[in-house]
């Protein structure tokens, strides 16, 4: 049996890589660069490399940062040199930390460069392992080139050609297998089975909560793509309506011929929890939950709905009636190849912390909803 790394393997490990804390060598045709996420960059890790890596430094962000940084409308990801007299330790904490004083540095008067491709899988595979998506970066000094991959194995470091990174959502997407499944009953529903699925690059986990599996409409099978939601569905908290869509979801199912819930682990649309704690700091100082996502480096919305696509596939899915108040959540679903019959809404209730995050929902997320506020 050989275990010779393929491009999924590959992809798998340089995600691992970053999420644990460890850089990457990125190589980019006949150049070699280091790169470090900004949430595990200290300066005494480039102190330890000093010798092999040339002197400047460089801070890769995302075209929605950038935004924020520069009150610009910037078209792509990009980076630029961290002047020297900067301590990297303040960078850190100013994207680490959202409550940091944005003026302890000022980004003025700085040369911007358009991020190229070796620099783009660096943001994805960041997205990817749930971290901040902006990362540190130097060149290490030709006269290492030659004896590259002993410097990479005496540091501990692997090696990755950019080439072999850029396929990786699609990849992720494709090594969704079924791994286990059980029967759980849930109060409303005791036959209710549940299905997990697993991607074997990145090592998410998502479950197929089939409610009353006997009285399902194969012809169009009513579904909820659900977002895991560790405050909302287990904690309530009174933030957003995840944890009732959820309920109002079964308790539609177990009156109506059954469905499926597909609970993907989409932590705040995408971003992770730990991210969404940052994004609701920002929240608590006045940005909307759009506007806090895009201050942290993310999109609107960074979650990949082929996902859930792949999963009723390999369930022999492909049209349902889908409960959601999200259009682009259909849209999305649709390009993907399912078949959206109906759309069933869910009805959210509005109190003194959720009303802003409905009315920017609706307004600026294709959320169809009617507010009385």
């Amino acid at each position: 049996m050989s275990f010779k790394s393929n491009t999924g393997t590959i992809i798998d490990r340089a995600i691992n890589e970053l999420r644990t804390g460890r850089p990457l060598i990125i190589q980019n045709n006949k150049e070699y660069w280091m790169f470090f996420n900004i949430e595990h960059s200290q300066s005494k890790i480039f102190n330890q490399f000093n010798k092999h890596l040339i002197d400047e430094k460089y801070l890769l962000i995302t075209k929605q940062k950038a935004q924020s940084i520069f009150n610009k409308n910037i078209k792509s990801n990009i980076y630029f040199e961290i002047n020297p007299k900067t301590d990297v330790n303040q960078i850190i904490n100013l994207f680490v930390n959202p409550l940091s004083n944005n003026k302890v540095i000022k980004f003025t008067n700085i040369k911007k460069f358009k991020a190229k491709n070796f620099h783009n899988v660096c943001i994805d595979l960041s997205k990817n392992a749930k971290m901040i998506p902006s990362l540190v970066f130097k060149k290490i000094n030709k006269k290492y080139y030659k004896n590259i991959n002993e410097f990479g194995f005496k540091n501990g470091i692997l090696i990755f050609d950019y080439k072999d990174l850029l396929k990786q959502n699609e990849l992720i997407c494709e090594s969704i297998k079924l791994v286990s499944s059980a029967k759980v009953p849930l109060p409303k529903n005791e036959n209710s089975n549940f299905k997990i699925f697993k991607s074997y690059i990145g090592s998410d986990k998502h479950v197929a909560i089939i409610v009353n599996p006997k009285k399902i409409n194969k012809k169009s099978v009513n579904l909820r793509i659900h977002s895991a939601c560790f405050t909302g569905d287990i904690f309530h908290s009174l933030k957003c309506d995840c944890g009732e869509q959820l309920n109002q979801s079964i308790n539609y199912m177990v009156r109506n011929n059954g469905g499926i819930i597909l609970y993907l682990e989409q932590e705040g649309r995408g971003i992770g929890l730990a991210n969404k704690m940052r994004a609701y700091s920002l929240q608590a100082r006045g940005m909307d939950t759009i506007d806090a996502d895009h201050n942290i480096g993310f999109l609107d919305d960074e979650r990949d709905f082929n996902i859930a696509a792949r999963i009723l596939k390999l369930l022999k899915i492909n049209k349902v009636n889908l409960i959601t108040n999200n259009k682009n959540k259909i849209n999305s679903i649709k390009k993907a190849g399912i078949k959206v019959e109906n759309q069933i809404n869910t009805k959210p209730t509005l109190n003194k912390f959720n009303k802003n995050y409905f009315k920017t929902r609706v307004k600026k997320a294709g959320y169809g909803l009617k507010l009385v506020v």
